[in-house]
Parts: C-alpha cells; sequence; structure tokens
C-alpha cells in the first residue's frame, strides 16, 4: 500500500479567512437596540446599555462587556424581548471584538434559545455559531453546527461545505468527509475559488479515499488534482499507481515520465527510471536529457555505472544522427507502419517534432503496428510540442481506444498536455 502524506494539517492551513462576529455583528447591534429604544425601555436598562455603547466606541469593550452583563442581572427584571435582542446582539459583538469567543457561543445560544431568532437572522445566527466553533478549532462542535445551518438555510455556500469538510476531516471522519468535499469541489469552482484551494480539497479527497480503501476513486482524484493543482508529490503518487497497475510497462511508464518532466514534477528517482525506459524504448536523445539532468541535480549519482550509461546514451545518438538519412529512405521505401514508427521516435528523441509528425501520421495511416497507442501517443506530445492542441487531444484519445491500460496517461496529456 502506498504511503499517504499527512494532508490534514495543509488542507486546514488553506481555509478561507472567517470573520467572526466583529463588524459583521455590528449592524443588527444596532439595528436592534434602535428598535428597541423607540418601543420603550426600562431607564436602568436603556442608561447601561447607552454606556455599554460609549464604551465600545472608545475600543474599550471589556467595559462595554461588563456593564452590558450588568444589565442582564441587575436593574427592572425580568427584560423585555427588545431589551433582551439589544442587549445581547450588542454584546455578541463587543465579546467578538474583544476576542472573548467563548462568551460569543454563550450569547449566540441565549438568543436561540428564546425563540425569537427567525428568518435570515437565524441563518447569520447560525452561521456565526458554526464559524466561530471551527475558528477556534472547536472541530466536534462546528460539525452538527454547519449541518443545522445548511439545514436551516436549504443550501450551502462554498464557504460552508469547505468549513464543514475540513472539521470532518480534522475528526478524521472520512466517510462523511467525501460527499462534503465532492461538493465543495463543484460549489468552489462554480465560486471561483483560487485553483490552490481545489486543490487542496481534492487532496483532502484523496486522502478520504485512501483511509476508506476506494483505490478507484483515489485514483480519479489524482487525475482530477493533476488537472487542477499538479505538484510533484501528486505526481509522484500517480506514477507509482501506474508502476503497479501497468506492470512497469514502458510504453506506459514513458509517457506518464514525460508528462511529468514537461511539467517540472518529477521526483529525485524518476530520472534514472525515465533514463531506462528510454533506452528501452530506443529514445537515447530521451536518456541524455535524463541522466544530465538528474546528475546535476543530484538525484543521480556520477559514478561509474551511471557515466558509462551516459556515454553510451550519447554515442547511441550520435550514431541516431549519422543514419537519419538512410532510415528515412529506408522506411519510406518500405511503406510499412512499424518502420514509420522507428522513424517518428528517432526524430522526436531528437526534438524534430515536425518530422516526427509526418513519420507519425504516415505510420497511423499504413497500419499494421505493434503497439498503435505506442505511435498515437508520440504522436500526440509531437504536437502538442508544435502547438497544435486540437489534434494532439485526437491522437491520446485513438492510443486510449488502442489500449485501455493506457487510456488514464491518455486522458492526463488531454487534459493538461504541455
Amino acid at each position: 500500500m502506498l504511503k499517504m502524506p499527512n494532508l490534514r494539517a495543509s488542507l486546514l492551513a488553506t481555509v478561507l479567512a472567517i470573520p467572526l462576529a466583529g463588524i459583521a455583528a455590528l449592524g443588527p447591534a444596532r439595528q436592534a437596540v434602535a428598535q428597541a429604544q423607540s418601543g420603550g425601555w426600562h431607564k436602568e436598562t436603556a442608561d447601561r446599555v447607552k454606556a455599554a455603547q460609549e464604551a465600545g466606541n472608545k475600543g474599550n469593550f471589556s467595559e462595554a462587556i461588563r456593564v452590558l452583563k450588568e444589565a442582564k442581572v441587575k436593574g427592572p427584571l425580568p427584560l423585555s424581548p427588545q431589551e433582551e435582542q439589544a442587549i445581547n446582539e450588542y454584546l455578541i459583538y463587543a465579546a467578538s471584538s474583544a476576542k472573548d469567543y467563548k462568551l460569543v457561543l454563550q450569547t449566540i445560544d441565549e438568543r436561540l434559545a428564546t425563540g425569537r431568532v427567525t428568518g435570515a437572522d437565524l441563518v447569520r445566527k447560525l452561521r456565526l455559531k458554526a464559524r466561530t466553533l471551527y475558528s477556534t478549532g472547536d472541530y466536534r462542535g462546528a460539525v452538527p453546527a454547519y449541518n443545522k445551518l445548511i439545514e436551516t438555510q436549504g443550501s450551502a455556500t462554498a464557504d460552508d461545505l469547505i468549513q464543514l469538510g475540513n472539521a470532518q476531516l480534522a475528526l478524521r471522519d472520512y466517510r462523511a468527509a467525501i460527499p462534503t468535499l465532492e461538493k465543495a469541489v463543484v460549489a468552489a469552482q462554480k465560486a471561483g475559488v483560487p485553483a490552490a484551494t481545489v486543490g487542496k480539497l481534492l487532496e483532502g479527497l484523496n486522502s478520504s479515499y485512501h483511509e476508506t480503501k476506494n483505490e478507484a476513486k483515489r485514483v480519479e482524484t489524482l487525475h482530477r488534482l493533476m488537472a487542477v493543482s499538479p505538484k510533484a508529490s501528486v505526481f509522484k503518487q500517480l506514477a507509482n499507481v501506474y508502476e503497479v497497475e501497468s506492470k512497469k510497462d514502458p510504453v506506459v511508464m514513458v509517457n506518464i515520465y514525460r508528462l511529468g518532466s514537461s511539467r517540472g514534477l518529477l521526483s529525485a528517482d524518476h530520472y534514472a527510471k525515465y533514463a531506462e525506459v528510454a533506452l528501452d524504448l530506443a529514445s537515447p536523445g530521451e536518456a541524455v536529457a535524463m541522466l544530465e539532468k538528474g546528475m546535476t541535480g543530484g538525484a543521480i549519482k556520477k559514478d561509474d555505472r551511471n557515466n558509462r550509461l551516459l556515454a553510451d546514451a550519447k554515442s547511441q545518438v550520435v550514431r541516431l544522427k549519422g543514419g537519419l538519412a538512410q532510415l528515412e529512405r529506408e522506411t519510406m521505401a518500405t511503406k510499412n507502419g512499424e518502420s514509420e514508427a522507428k522513424l517518428a521516435i528517432a526524430y522526436f528523441t531528437l526534438k524534430n517534432y515536425a518530422k516526427a509528425v509526418e513519420a507519425g501520421k504516415r505510420g497511423i495511416d499504413e497500419g499494421k503496428l505493434r503497439r498503435a497507442d505506442d505511435l498515437n501517443m508520440l504522436l500526440g506530445i509531437a504536437l502538442m510540442e508544435g502547438k497544435k492542441p486540437a489534434e494532439a487531444r485526437n491522437a491520446f484519445k485513438a492510443a486510449a481506444a488502442a489500449n485501455e491500460m493506457i487510456s488514464g496517461v491518455a486522458a492526463l496529456w488531454g487534459s493538461i498536455g504541455i
């Protein structure tokens, strides 16, 4: 089983900034106070609320909180509904401004318990409660709070789903996180959330599918990740999957490594593997490039074995260049698809992509290919290099049709290309 990276911490770190009560609560607080004052108050209560407002206006929220708490337990009691609403609304604002989130939650619950919070205000209170619990790290409390919010409003915003999914991940409730994160990805993309955040959601899904042993969905998610937010850690997992599933089929592996190289996603162990499979497929130019890059970056040791391997690959390139004209004449004379495939790889490894396209197209037209998927993949990549993405995608589709084993790699090339 592949070792999965710890995604929980990195995912939680990408959460969008969540405003707590603060300014968001100031509007309802002032509105509640104005409505209550217009309806008539007990004088002592009105004086205390006025004093709390004055303290809050000066930024002295601890004093505002003290006076408001006093208003709730001293003076004429019981408070009228209007007085309770005004005091608690302003207390939510003051407590949030003082970063006393325990008091924020306590006061929200007190307001909700009255049964007088309805409509849009009820949704605001439930969202404030859920976000406060989430932001303070109380994920066990945040999950039911978000569920209540979503049930009450009958829908969920992208932020609601992102934070609920993250809370479920933090609690390691992977089965619950999966449907939430799937919805969050769709909602986030519709809302225009940055690709990096969508990528983190997909990483959470990848981890959740791994933990619930749903390998098919995990591989599907890795493909989605590559399309949205490609990175080396994701590519490494995907390359490992294909290495196992294809039993190291050289055509599958060379094309996954080609993709990783084109996007700068190869890990240290990939350079030598890429070079070896390229040599197996008669592409010494690619082998030279990977060996030199690996040695320069320290991924491949500059020992006798690797130095000999590099020298041999370079000599193959020299021989190929010297015999290229003869190879082309012989290929054109035979009118054979397999011969054209060999010519196409010769041009490809020498980075003459225009000539590789010509030979590749002829080879496909002539047929009788040992690996039609191999030539179609090569043709597609050469077309990508030639800035012809539409034609390239058709070649990738043909490769997938020729061999189901390479369909995933072909789809990746078709979706992200170069």
